[in-house]
């Protein structure tokens, strides 16, 4: 029996942040960013398949969905799955020491 597989749909907002971090690696290389976006672009497409596998999102609190995150290397994948519509909604895409998409700026922090 084949598992049914999930569309896979990028937010313009995550697409933006997966440029600009292609783009600050670029600056410093170039062959290691474009290796880097191939391994993103694989990871993300790993979720059309069990995208449940992947650990609830700490902005989880923040948020109404049932936010999950897939860890790629530095970053974290945040999405939600739309089971209604057989899609993996790719959210956000932040870098792993970023506070939580949607936690308050703390008035004790510099963030």
């Amino acid at each position: 029996m084949t598992k049914a597989k999930y569309e896979v749909i990028i937010s313009p907002h995550a697409e933006g942040s997966i440029l600009s971090a292609f783009r600050y690696i670029h600056e410093r290389s170039p062959d290691n960013a474009e290796l880097w976006l191939k391994d993103l672009y694989s990871c993300i497409d790993s979720l059309e398949s069990f995208p449940e596998r992947c650990a609830l999102a700490r902005e989880l609190e923040y948020f109404e969905e049932e936010l999950r995150q897939l860890v790629f290397k530095s970053h974290r994948i945040v999405f939600y799955i739309d089971k209604k519509r057989k899609a993996v909604r790719v959210a956000y895409f932040v870098h792993g020491k970023q506070r939580a998409v949607g936690e308050p700026i703390r008035p004790d922090t510099d963030e």
